[in-house]
């Protein structure tokens, strides 16, 4: 089969093809960020004259390597290519280049603000694109310190957000190359798990993405309702400043130093740098008391995993043998309270689930307060808007590792986009895989192609709501409930909500 050509507004590219999809990787959506553009809003690409090949990932942006990068249970998500500042790149995912005009799936990796890419095998959408007929691009942006820094005086005032402002660059491409990609600029959904889900609040909160995309699905949204006040970025700046041994941090003396030296530095920074209130991005937060004023109406498929906290314990299988008085410590430290208020929360976990253990009593609290609540918080405020909103909770469970892990964090992913054999060392290979990675991919090809997830594969899933919070239930076999696990939620009514300043390390040893 002759390889696919595609003309964008810089140049051609030559694609692939393979099993009635045509993929283009590493297309180029914004100039190379270092050297005179470090900390600069994304420039466009310089044009080319021919055919560039588009047969490979583009680079990760800049991070710190991590154990994850090669763990196979978390490779097939967490892998990445080698970091370079030269990393505004994006895949493109379609079943033809013609004018069908088909759903646009806009994916947003996870890893926080500060790591992975959208390469990952995982994140391949070539399943989506051909059993669903969509289009799905996965995009890299700048992350951490070089997305997100405040720097010192005013000459680069967007420095603080560059990595969202990547983000709206590699939307706007897609807007104007939608219709070459055989998609539809007028129907596009941003999707993104865990750190990709606050990314993707975050744009619902942005005037100037608004009219860039027009749904939106959060997975296992932890920090999604709040960006980080002022207040936190300089602290984070003035930690990068002591770090570095500067008086100032400017971008003509930031410019001077290595790439690697400055990520280095980052390890003595107080917390994560991510997007900032700066009056200029970012004006409010995406959910304070409300939705932000852009989010309003814009159509939300939002919901977690079952036990997303196994993700943080599996370093340490002592984590999977606790006793009672371990939990209750380790919950005290965590939402920072004493041990009779911690031991008042453990036993209502242990009355809303008499045959649980003492570990997965702590990891259905704690999972329930780093991404439940907030979950079901943004839920319930997005729907206030007048919007439709479909919650779920995954509750498929893995039988790797003898099952410990549950339903962990990222296991969703695989499933939506017809990845579980990637996802092998994660995920399994029993038989039932097929049918729940089809259900998956039909209920969020059918939200990203009219606002709705049901399908004919699913019990009718009613939308949410404050006053009536319905969720389904997805796992091999499906339903549609109201406020699963709420009883026990319940105990945590008096905490505040998750965010960044949490240290999860509390959960994971004594």
């Amino acid at each position: 089969m002759a390889q696919p050509i595609l003309e964008t507004a810089y140049g051609k590219l030559r694609g692939s093809s393979a099993g009635g999809v045509h993929v283009f990787r590493g297309v180029r959506y914004g100039a190379d960020t270092g050297g005179a553009n470090r900390f600069r809003p994304p420039q466009p690409p310089a044009p080319w004259s021919g055919a560039r090949d588009a047969l490979t990932n583009g680079p990760a942006a800049p991070q710190l390597a991590k154990p994850e990068n090669t763990d196979p249970f978390f490779a097939w998500y967490s892998a990445i290519e080698p970091p370079s500042e030269d990393c505004l790149f994006l895949n493109v995912f379609t079943p033809a280049l013609d004018n069908a005009r088909r759903p646009v799936m806009f994916w947003i990796h996870g890893g926080g603000w500060r790591e992975y890419s959208g390469g990952a095998t995982g994140f391949d959408g070539s399943a989506l694109a051909r059993e669903q007929d969509v289009v799905v691009v996965a995009i890299n942006h700048r992350l951490g310190v070089f997305g997100h820094l405040m720097l010192d005086g005013d000459s680069h005032p967007d420095a603080g957000n560059v990595g969202s402002l990547d983000v709206v660059a590699a939307l706007e491409w897609v807007r104007d190359h939608a219709c070459a990609i055989g998609g539809d600029p007028d129907n596009v959904t941003v999707f993104g798990e865990s750190g990709g889900a606050s990314k993707t609040a975050a744009l619902l909160s942005m005037p100037r993405a608004r009219p860039l995309f027009h749904k939106a699905i959060l997975q296992s949204s932890a920090g999604g309702m709040r960006l980080a006040e002022p207040s936190e970025a300089r602290r984070n700046a003035d930690g990068l400043k002591t770090a570095l041994g500067l008086d100032r941090l400017t971008a003509e003396t930031m410019r001077e130093l290595p790439m690697q030296a400055v990520l280095e530095a980052t390890r003595q920074v107080p917390s994560p740098f991510r997007g900032m209130i700066d009056g200029r991005t970012y004006i409010e937060h995406p959910y304070g008391d409300k939705a932000a004023a852009a989010a309003a109406g814009k159509p939300l498929l939002i919901g977690t995993t079952g036990t997303e906290a196994t993700y943080y314990m599996r370093g340490d299988p002592g984590n999977f043998a606790l006793d009672w008085s371990q939990v209750v410590a380790r919950l005290g430290r965590f939402f920072e309270i004493d041990k009779t208020a911690a031991a008042r929360i453990t036993d209502a976990y242990r009355a809303a689930n008499p045959n649980a253990s003492a570990s997965f009593v702590l990891f259905l609290a704690a999972s329930d307060f780093i991404f439940k609540r907030n979950g079901y918080r943004i839920a319930g405020l997005q729907a206030a808007t007048g919007a439709p909103v479909f919650s779920y909770h995954f509750e498929w469970e893995t039988p790797v590792e003898n099952g410990r892990m549950g339903s962990v964090h990222t296991l969703e992913v695989p499933f939506i986009f017809g990845t579980t054999d990637a996802a092998r060392a994660c995920v399994g290979s029993g038989q039932d895989i097929p049918a729940m990675s089809s259900k998956m991919m039909a209920s969020w090809a059918s939200f990203a192609r009219k606002g709705d997830p049901n399908t004919a594969q699913l019990p009718r899933w009613a939308p949410y709501s404050q006053a009536d919070p319905q969720v389904m239930r997805l796992g091999n076999e499906c339903c549609l409930a109201h406020d699963p696990g709420g009883t026990a939620r319940s105990a945590l009514a008096d905490l505040p909500y998750f965010g960044y300043a949490h240290n999860i390390a509390a959960i994971t040893a004594d």
